[in-house]
């Protein structure tokens, strides 16, 4: 099996936990029959260990780390490293990155991609023309409704809307979107995850799930016939529930997945719950793709204390979701 992993915003922390990680991905018996690639520009590659403190050398395309190693998919742009910095040039080299990952993974050099964070302000001063990474994943495989998954072992949480301003937010939730969202969401649990009868919980998107139309009429006009619908084609989804009582009480723990109606809704209880583990996946494209729950973290950057705990969590992700890929189709 052969990973990449793209390098990030070379100016946060991303690098430096893919360093930290090296002693995993060389033990782990995840990683046995597996090959890492890093795309990255090789100059910055290594100004970066150095100012961490890391001993790397690179000879014939290899990063060499500890007693592991990984090859190199060279990249152009080069970046100096000032940790901390929205620059130009850190936004440039994790466009490029990305680009260069995507490109040959859906070329079938990789089995998997995994998405080291990047600043979206970096990119953008370097003509990223997208919302965040998901979105040009999405693009550059012609699909058009990704689903983004975050989740930390059993606990797994898709989202109706993803990276919209909270007035957008009920405009875009619609009985059609939520019948083909939820759809997906089952086939992912079953494909992905290797789930055969998946649960799924969906949250209301007013407090206390509207409570019957008194707060808000969406629940009852909108979510609640989505799921009939869903019901009547066997989907096995229950719901809506109140959003705070079903993380508080822990009724999460009796679902196999979770739909949340935006973003913090849904990302807020699991990253409290994941504590720092948590990994993001791609569900809807024809690769797969993983990645950390983490920022850049400018503000730890530099400093040596990143904890590398959700890129390893997303490595072995990737590696287990090509398995079940593989498992199903079999």
């Amino acid at each position: 099996m052969k990973i990449v992993v793209t390098c990030g915003d070379v100016n946060g922390i991303g690098l430096e936990t893919l360093l930290k990680s090296a002693d995993v991905m060389s033990s782990n018996l995840y990683f046995k029959d597996t090959e890492f690639y890093l795309a990255c520009n090789s100059q910055s590659l290594l100004e970066y260990a150095k100012k961490i403190g890391y001993d790397i050398e690179i000879l014939n395309e290899r990063v060499i780390v500890s007693d592991h190693y990984m090859k190199i998919l060279e990249c152009d742009n080069y970046s100096p490293v000032e940790f901390g910095k929205v620059t130009r040039n850190a936004g440039s080299l994790s466009v490029e990155s990305l680009e260069k990952a995507i490109v040959q993974t859906l070329n079938h050099k990789f089995d998997a991609l995994v998405t080291l964070p990047i600043s979206k302000e970096s990119a953008y001063l370097a003509g990223f023309k997208y919302p965040g990474q998901t979105e040009m994943l999405a693009e550059k495989s012609k699909v058009t409704s990704p689903l983004m998954i975050l989740f930390k072992d059993d606990l797994r949480v898709a989202l109706a809307t993803i990276h919209e301003p909270l007035r957008k937010v009920p405009d875009l939730i619609t009985k059609e979107k939520l019948i083909a969202l939820i759809s997906q969401f089952n086939n992912s649990l079953k494909i992905d995850f290797g789930i055969e009868k998946p649960i799924i919980a969906v949250l209301g998107l007013n407090p206390h799930a509207g409570e019957n139309g008194k707060i808000g009429m969406e629940e009852n006009t909108i979510i609640s016939v989505a799921l009939d619908h869903l019901k009547t084609d066997g989907v096995l989804v229950r719901g809506p529930y109140p959003a705070d009582g079903f993380f508080a009480h822990g009724d999460y723990k009796n679902f196999d997945g979770i739909v949340a109606m935006f973003h913090d809704q849904g990302l807020v209880p699991l990253k409290l719950l994941a504590h720092g583990t948590g990994v993001n996946f791609t569900a809807g494209l024809p690769v797969v793709r993983t990645s950390p729950d983490h920022g850049t973290a400018y503000g730890i950057s530099g400093k040596g204390i990143a904890s590398p705990n959700s890129l390893i969590a997303a490595l072995i992700s990737a590696v287990k979701i090509v398995k079940a890929r593989k498992n199903h189709k079999n």
